[in-house]
Protein backbone atom coordinates (compact mmCIF):
# COMPACT_ATOMS: atom_id res chain seq x y z
CA UNK A 1 0.00 0.00 0.00
CA UNK A 2 0.97 3.80 -0.28
CA UNK A 3 0.26 6.77 1.65
CA UNK A 4 1.27 10.79 0.56
CA UNK A 5 1.48 12.85 2.86
CA UNK A 6 3.98 15.91 4.76
CA UNK A 7 6.73 15.02 7.19
CA UNK A 8 5.28 16.22 10.64
CA UNK A 9 7.89 14.52 13.06
CA UNK A 10 10.53 11.75 13.56
CA UNK A 11 11.18 9.91 16.44
CA UNK A 12 14.48 8.37 17.68
CA UNK A 13 15.57 4.79 17.15
CA UNK A 14 14.61 2.66 20.20
CA UNK A 15 16.72 -0.94 20.41
CA UNK A 16 13.76 -2.81 21.86
CA UNK A 17 15.84 -5.53 21.83
CA UNK A 18 19.32 -6.60 21.06
CA UNK A 19 17.57 -8.00 17.63
CA UNK A 20 14.85 -5.26 17.53
CA UNK A 21 15.00 -1.99 16.53
CA UNK A 22 12.40 0.10 15.74
CA UNK A 23 11.24 4.11 14.76
CA UNK A 24 8.35 6.44 15.02
CA UNK A 25 7.35 8.90 12.29
CA UNK A 26 4.39 10.81 11.88
CA UNK A 27 3.05 12.16 8.54
CA UNK A 28 -0.03 14.56 7.74
CA UNK A 29 -2.42 14.86 4.89
CA UNK A 30 -3.48 17.75 3.12
CA UNK A 31 -6.71 18.88 2.57
CA UNK A 32 -9.86 20.51 4.45
CA UNK A 33 -9.65 17.37 6.69
CA UNK A 34 -6.30 16.49 6.82
CA UNK A 35 -5.18 12.98 8.79
CA UNK A 36 -2.15 12.19 10.80
CA UNK A 37 -0.79 9.22 10.62
CA UNK A 38 2.23 7.35 12.48
CA UNK A 39 4.49 4.50 10.52
CA UNK A 40 6.72 2.34 12.19
CA UNK A 41 10.28 1.59 10.48
CA UNK A 42 11.72 -1.89 11.86
CA UNK A 43 15.27 -3.15 12.03
CA UNK A 44 17.76 -2.37 8.90
CA UNK A 45 14.76 -0.07 7.53
CA UNK A 46 15.63 2.71 10.47
CA UNK A 47 17.44 5.16 8.40
CA UNK A 48 15.27 5.39 5.41
CA UNK A 49 13.94 8.97 7.08
CA UNK A 50 17.31 10.08 7.41
CA UNK A 51 17.28 12.24 4.36
CA UNK A 52 14.08 14.11 5.30
CA UNK A 53 12.85 16.83 7.59
CA UNK A 54 9.46 17.96 8.27
CA UNK A 55 7.45 19.53 6.15
CA UNK A 56 8.93 17.06 3.26
CA UNK A 57 6.47 15.66 0.81
CA UNK A 58 6.77 11.88 1.02
CA UNK A 59 5.55 8.94 -0.23
CA UNK A 60 5.47 5.93 1.81
CA UNK A 61 5.18 2.04 0.86
CA UNK A 62 3.85 0.40 4.08
CA UNK A 63 2.42 -3.06 5.20
CA UNK A 64 -0.87 -3.58 7.59
CA UNK A 65 0.29 -5.58 10.43
CA UNK A 66 -2.28 -7.27 13.31
CA UNK A 67 -2.24 -8.90 16.16
CA UNK A 68 -4.13 -10.30 18.91
CA UNK A 69 -2.71 -9.54 22.63
CA UNK A 70 -5.00 -11.03 25.48
CA UNK A 71 -8.30 -10.09 23.82
CA UNK A 72 -7.30 -6.86 22.12
CA UNK A 73 -6.09 -6.52 18.57
CA UNK A 74 -3.23 -3.98 17.85
CA UNK A 75 -2.81 -2.65 14.55
CA UNK A 76 0.83 -1.21 12.83
CA UNK A 77 1.70 0.47 9.83
CA UNK A 78 5.48 -0.93 8.78
CA UNK A 79 6.95 1.16 6.38
CA UNK A 80 9.53 -0.54 4.04
CA UNK A 81 10.03 2.36 1.49
CA UNK A 82 10.01 5.70 1.70
CA UNK A 83 10.42 8.48 -1.36
CA UNK A 84 10.50 12.07 -1.70
CA UNK A 85 11.55 15.14 -3.02
CA UNK A 86 15.36 15.77 -1.29
CA UNK A 87 16.33 19.37 -1.56
CA UNK A 88 19.05 20.17 -3.01
CA UNK A 89 21.75 22.65 -2.09
CA UNK A 90 20.97 26.18 -2.96
CA UNK A 91 23.82 27.86 -5.34
CA UNK A 92 24.53 30.47 -2.80
CA UNK A 93 25.06 27.66 -0.08
CA UNK A 94 29.19 26.22 -0.43
CA UNK A 95 28.81 22.41 -1.51
CA UNK A 96 31.54 20.27 0.49
CA UNK A 97 33.97 18.94 -1.86
CA UNK A 98 35.48 15.48 -0.67
CA UNK A 99 38.69 15.35 0.45
CA UNK A 100 41.60 14.52 -1.40
CA UNK A 101 44.65 12.03 -0.87
CA UNK A 102 47.69 13.58 0.38
CA UNK A 103 51.30 11.78 -0.82
CA UNK A 104 53.49 10.03 1.61
CA UNK A 105 55.66 13.34 2.30
CA UNK A 106 52.99 14.45 4.55
CA UNK A 107 52.67 11.33 7.18
CA UNK A 108 53.98 12.49 10.79
CA UNK A 109 56.29 9.38 11.12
Amino acid sequence: MEFKGKLKSVGSIEQKTPKFTIRKFVVETEGKYPTIVEFQLINDKVSLIEPYVPGDSLTISFNIEGREYNGNVYNSLKAWNISGDIPMPSKNEPVQEPLEAKGDDDLPF
